[in-house]
């Protein structure tokens, strides 16, 4: 029998109409399974910077699960179309079909606006902003800092309902007990995501999409590593992705950090092959031990630092890696990353202390985990608080009250004021320092509420344009 399939123009648009509904609907699910949510800000701020510096099972993940899924069915349901067209009602059954389809995926995925269609207008950062470069910061003495963003580590990880006895991260539960642990600090519009976080304590600001002129974002700010140079400090970060991803190291030049080390710029210093490379990059217990040496000079150097460091195992479905395996964890499940993660996480604080008794230590969460297998324990719980300690701290926070509503940019005063400065009203950014002496001075999840916050963060404002994009002030 001979088929006599028809090329035409009708069959062309029809072809190309299911491929854009089935990109789009493939797309939308190969993002909720990935990262759990779709957040238009961070999609925009992604499809703007490219992809570079993506970890390639991420590439390969979306032209197998996205194109290729949206090309052949596009291909299939256009033949069933082209073999079946004297029956006038199929063609009208597939669209009515792809329209169910799209609809259904659009009400089950978990879309976050934040600030993409936000119409209003508002005077918000002009009256709470605080111009950190206009600050008045006094040094009285100068104390070393290390600070560590930790990927998508929550404090129901330690719950021992949820995840047995000891849960997941005892160590770090432990850390927290010991020293000062704010027991309210909540994710917030704006922070959800890795770079917004950093964003946050690094330059007292959330991050939403702005323009699409300037790739680059924050070009207008002024962040902490540019206060710590300023005093006298040398300034470093180490991470384990590609600085291309997010265009982070660009960013963190310009907040002030002076010697950068991505996990590309680390794994060309290998002499051995990882067996798990994110983003292009390195696993957390290659990076912790590969930086211990570098550590070590820079405080033999005697010049105040300040090292701002980040994890990544834990990100999204996790990595699993033999550095782990070697250490006795399965590696089966994401509670497998995760416990792993607690135990080197707090051997190289441990280790880190052994090094400089005098310095302080910062563990602070970006966002809440989004995606994994782990999730079907931590989604009914809601908006769940995020892991953070300070160590070595000394008086400057004894007696605070561990239960004020905190954000991750309240995280960039308050360590300023915990390495020895002083600033003059308490404020950087939108961030409050939680030390002792700044107790009367609200934050402004306290001032506002969340909800109201967040409201007023997500809309349009030129000061917050200016700081995004480098305008005039």
């Amino acid at each position: 029998m001979r088929v006599n399939v028809k090329i035409d123009k009708k069959t062309a648009f029809l072809w190309v109409g299911l491929l854009f509904i089935l990109l789009l609907e493939c797309t939308i699910k190969w993002i909720g399974d990935l990262f759990g949510r779709i957040n238009l800000d961070e999609v925009s701020l992604m499809m703007q910077i490219g992809a570079g510096g993506v970890d390639a099972e991420i590439l390969a993940s979306f032209v197998r699960k996205v194109i290729l899924r949206s090309a052949l069915w596009s291909v299939i349901l256009t033949s069933v179309c082209v073999l079946m067209r004297k029956f006038k009602f199929v063609p009208v059954l597939v669209w009515c079909a792809m329209v169910v389809v799209m609809a259904m995926r659009i009400v089950d995925a978990n879309i976050q606006f934040g600030s993409f269609f936000n119409t209003s207008v508002s005077d918000f950062y002009e009256r709470e902003y605080v111009f950190p470069e206009h600050a008045d910061i006094k040094f009285k003495n100068k104390r070393n800092v290390l600070m560590i963003a930790l990927e998508s580590m929550e404090k129901p990880y330690a719950d021992e309902e949820l995840f047995g006895t000891g849960g997941l991260t005892p160590n770090i539960t432990k850390l927290e007990r010991d020293n000062v642990s704010f027991e309210n600090y909540h994710v917030l519009s704006g922070m959800t995501h890795t770079i917004a976080a950093i964003t946050g304590m690094v330059t007292g600001l959330p991050l939403f999409f702005s323009s699409y002129k300037s790739i680059e974002k924050m070009m207008g700010a002024t962040g902490i590593g540019n206060i710590f140079v300023k005093n006298g400090y040398q300034t470093w970060s180490f991470f384990p992705a590609s600085g291309k991803f997010s265009l982070k190291e660009n960013f963190l030049r310009r907040m002030g950090f002076e010697n950068i080390y991505d996990g590309v710029r680390l794994r060309a210093m290998l002499d051995y092959e990882l067996d798990v490379k994110p983003f292009e990059g390195i696993d957390d217990g290659t990076l912790f031990e590969m930086t211990r040496p570098m550590i070590v000079d820079i405080i033999k150097s005697g010049k105040p630092y300040f090292i701002l460091m980040e994890t990544i195992n834990t990100h999204c479905g996790g990595y699993y890696t033999q550095y782990c395996r070697d250490l006795g964890f399965p590696q089966e499940t994401m509670e497998d990353i995760a416990k792993c993660e607690d135990k080197i996480v707090s051997d190289f604080v441990q280790w880190f202390r052994q090094q400089d008794p005098t310095a302080v230590v910062v563990l602070v969460n970006d966002h809440m985990q989004h995606s994994g297998d782990i999730m079907k324990k931590l989604r009914p719980l809601g908006s769940r608080a995020l892991n953070n300690v300070f160590i070595n701290a000394g008086n400057v926070l004894d007696g605070v009250n561990e239960m004020r509503p905190v954000a991750a940019f309240d995280f960039f005063p308050t360590v300023v004021e915990v390495a020895g400065g002083k600033i003059d009203g308490c404020r950087l950014g939108l961030g409050t320092a939680m030390t002792k002496r700044c107790a009367g001075v609200q934050t402004m999840r306290e001032k506002y509420g969340d909800a109201e916050l967040q409201r007023l963060m997500e809309q349009k404002n030129d000061l917050y344009y200016n700081l995004s994009v480098g305008g005039v002030r």
